[in-house]
């Protein structure tokens, strides 16, 4: 799985519709129109694609990693403003418009754990750009046809599910370890997955409501290794 998939449409959904028919001709021909055109329209429609943010949601459990040992654990908790696209009028008049260009015919990646609630009900966070992680500053610099954080006037709007694709960034590698042993640990996100395999990173993301339109951000990352592998390794 990669991370750099190609997503459509945020802020429309896809509708179809089909042709109207003359009804000139027989009941039984009428029917047997009607029955082509609806079968034709069922053929024509998509699927809706999986929120970014879900497929890249943790896929495991606490549980899960009894047969693991933790490495390079760290975390991190951010600050960040949450509105509804609903709420965009009043409180981010100014930003709207750009905004709506910016995520025009892209698709939404989802809010927390990657849930699309559709609609008004879609969420986005609102951040000072400069409190972003070195890393996803860098990574953001280094992609500038992403089209999943929205810079804007030193402020960068995001949905809750645009994190979880670049989970590690968010995250510093810790100083306790041996040195060396966890540098750059969280830079390679094709290391990074949501399932529990020796060597690979896994990480989690908690929030909690603090107000109406303000919400915490607890981000947490590590690597994990087989622990009959490793006891192999200290013999």
């Amino acid at each position: 799985m990669r991370f750099f998939a190609l997503v459509p449409a945020l802020l429309a959904a896809t509708a179809f519709a089909a042709d109207s028919e003359s009804s000139s001709s027989s009941s039984s021909s009428s029917s047997s129109s009607s029955s082509s055109s609806a079968a034709s329209s069922s053929s024509s429609a998509e699927p809706e694609p999986t929120p970014l943010g879900e497929t890249w949601t943790a896929k495991w459990k606490e549980s899960d990693l009894s047969s693991y040992t933790r490495k390079c654990a760290a975390k991190v908790t951010f600050n960040a403003e949450i509105y509804k696209l609903g709420e965009m009028y009043p409180a981010l008049k100014q930003f709207a418009p750009e905004l709506k260009v910016f995520y025009h015919k892209q698709h939404y990646p989802g809010s927390w754990e990657g849930v699309d609630k559709h609609g008004n009900d879609r969420e986005l966070l609102k951040m000072d750009y400069e409190e972003l992680p070195y890393a996803v500053r860098e990574w953001l610099t280094r992609n500038p046809k992403q089209k999943f954080f929205s810079v804007q006037e030193e402020v960068v709007f995001f949905a809750p599910g645009a994190i979880y694709p670049i989970l590690p960034l968010f995250v510093e590698e810790p100083e306790s370890e041996s040195v060396g042993e966890c540098e750059g640990i969280f830079e390679d996100l094709e290391n990074y997955s949501v399932d529990p395999q020796d060597g690979v990173v896994l990480g989690k993301i908690n929030h909690t409501k603090k107000g109406k339109h303000e919400v915490a951000l607890t981000i947490e990352a590590f690597q994990v290794k087989k622990k009959s592998e490793q006891g192999r390794d200290e013999l």
